[in-house]
This record gives C-alpha cells, sequence and structure tokens, in this order.
C-alpha cells in the first residue's frame, strides 16, 4: 500500500480516536462527576448524638470504656478542636495530635492533596511513575484519587462512595485494564480512608472513630460506617510522630485471585501543611503470603487544602 495512503489512514484514526475520547469523556473527567456524586450524599452522621443515619448507633461511652475503647470526641465542621478534648483520648493518640498541631483547628468538611511517587504490581515489576490526586469528604465517608502514570501511559480511579469501593484502571484513558470492586473491595476502601486521615490528622475529629491503647507508643482505632467495621494499629514516636499505620482489614488482588493484606504505610520526616505537621514521605507495603514489598513509594506529599470541592490542580 502507498506509504502516504498509510499515513492518511494513520491520521485519522489518531484524530478519531482524539475525538472519540474527547465525546466520550476522560478518566478525569469521571472522576470529577464522583466527586460531586459524594458531595450530593446526605451525611452520615448526626454529630449531636454520634449516631449514623442508618440507625447504627455509636456505642455509647460507658460500653466504650468497658472494652478498653474511647470514643472521638466528634463535632460539626467549623466547631474547633480543644485541648481538653485532646485530652480525653488514649495516650498515644495524644502524643500524636498534639504533634501534629491539631488543636485549635475548625473541623473540617472535606480535604485534598497530592501524593507523587512510583507503583509496582509485583517485587520483580518495574517501577512506574504515579500521581495521586485526591478528594476526600467527612460526614459520609467517600474518597475520589484520580492517578496517572505515564510509563506506561495509563489512568485510574480509586474511589469509594457511597459505602461501595471501586479500582478502575485504563491504559491511554481508552482500554479497561482494572475494574475491581464487590464486598473486599468496599471494606479495603474504607480502611484505606482511614489511612488517608494521617495526612489530614484535624480530619480524625469529623468522624466517630474510636481508639485503645494497645502499647505504649501505639493505639487502636477504629470506623464503623455502611454496615463494616474496620480498624487499625498507628505507632508513634517519642515526639508523636507517626512511624507506621497498620491494618488487616484490607484485601489485594494477586492474577486474578483476591488474598488478605496484611497492610501498612511506614512513614518518614516531617512537613508542615495547612498549619499541621504531617509525614513527608510514604510507603506501602503489602504482605498477603508472609513476604512483605514495598509496592508503592510516595516522596512528595503536598498541596493539602481543606475544605476541598474538587480535586486539586495538576503539579
Amino acid at each position: 500500500m502507498n506509504t502516504r495512503i498509510l499515513l492518511l489512514i494513520a491520521f485519522v484514526i489518531s484524530v478519531s480516536t482524539f475525538f472519540m475520547v474527547s465525546w466520550l469523556g476522560t478518566l478525569e473527567r469521571q472522576a470529577r462527576a464522583d466527586i460531586s456524586r459524594a458531595r450530593a450524599l446526605p451525611s452520615a452522621f448526626r454529630y449531636n448524638t454520634q449516631s449514623t443515619a442508618d440507625g447504627t448507633v455509636v456505642r455509647t461511652a460507658m460500653e466504650m470504656a468497658y472494652n478498653g475503647w474511647v470514643p472521638m470526641p466528634v463535632g460539626a465542621p467549623g466547631s474547633p478542636v480543644t485541648d481538653a478534648e485532646i485530652e480525653t483520648l488514649p495516650e498515644p493518640a495524644q502524643r500524636y495530635f498534639k504533634y501534629a498541631k491539631v488543636a485549635g483547628k475548625p473541623r473540617i468538611s472535606s480535604f485534598s492533596f497530592i501524593m507523587e511517587g512510583r507503583i509496582r504490581n509485583s517485587p520483580t515489576d518495574p517501577w512506574m511513575p504515579l500521581v495521586m490526586r485526591q478528594y476526600n469528604r467527612m460526614d459520609n465517608p467517600a474518597r475520589v484519587v484520580f492517578l496517572t502514570s505515564t510509563k506506561p501511559p495509563m489512568k485510574g480511579i480509586d474511589s469509594f462512595l457511597d459505602g461501595k469501593g471501586r479500582m478502575l484502571i485504563k491504559a491511554m484513558d481508552l482500554i479497561k485494564v482494572v475494574d475491581f470492586r464487590g464486598p473486599e473491595m468496599d471494606v479495603s476502601s474504607l480502611v484505606t480512608f482511614l489511612n488517608d486521615l494521617t495526612l489530614c490528622p484535624v480530619a480524625y475529629f469529623s468522624l466517630p472513630v474510636r481508639w485503645r491503647q494497645s502499647g505504649p507508643d501505639s493505639v487502636e482505632l477504629s470506623l464503623t460506617h455502611a454496615g463494616m467495621t474496620v480498624s487499625a494499629v498507628m505507632t508513634v514516636d517519642v515526639k508523636g510522630r507517626p512511624v507506621n499505620w497498620q491494618t488487616e482489614d484490607r484485601y489485594v488482588e494477586v492474577k486474578g485471585q483476591l488474598f488478605k493484606d496484611r497492610w501498612s504505610t511506614p512513614f518518614k520526616g516531617e512537613q508542615e501543611l495547612a498549619g499541621m505537621i504531617i509525614p513527608e514521605k510514604g510507603v506501602g507495603v503489602h504482605d498477603y503470603n508472609g513476604t512483605p514489598y514495598v509496592y508503592v513509594e510516595l516522596d512528595r506529599i503536598h498541596s493539602l487544602a481543606l475544605n476541598a470541592t474538587d480535586l486539586p490542580r495538576r503539579p
């Protein structure tokens, strides 16, 4: 076939693909639509009674104390977190929130931030560059993460909306390569939502989280939402700086199979964003078979915005 004709065909295909993507909408557009859905959901918590809208009442302070649990002093967005409220929590949690400079900060309805680094699918796979732009809502727990990688060119949405989790990845914003959802993804997404709060500590005070001391430098935390209860253990150093966050309430998909994952996110460094002290860097560790490995490294955590309404701008 004539070279000119081949070039013309290639040009027409490229132009058609461009307009098809523009017409159908990109994953970034879908991520923004998911945020609009999240913002339209009714509040799941009644802050005056600390009970959920579906009738699941959070345990009373007396019941919690009997089991070693301490309820979070929850309040409506805009109400300030006080020193007295922080001092009701187990000592490692007190240490953490004092270190993070949460006292005096108004409670929030949402936040957004950006994380940049690299990710891989297995211990033997090559690293891929990664940018994560994220939105989280508090009073009806939701998260929408828009992910991009350039090598290979892939985009994705990691979401938790109305109690449902989903991981959707497309190559070149067109070809679906991952669409993971179901009960395991729901609970995984809720515990990941809980983990996100470490990057915006004041957000904890907008949720009915329960706390229980598990060691001299560690505290167990738990959250119930949409019929699911997830928990984790946060470890802090002598200053109160978070150094690790571990949970077994997460799953990982490996070659089409689901495994219970002993998931952890060790943190390093410190930085001040939005008037709070948060980690500078972090990694994600999978451990589903007794051989833990780092699958994501995030060496730039930035652009934290409180009471956000959309994804943060592209870095």
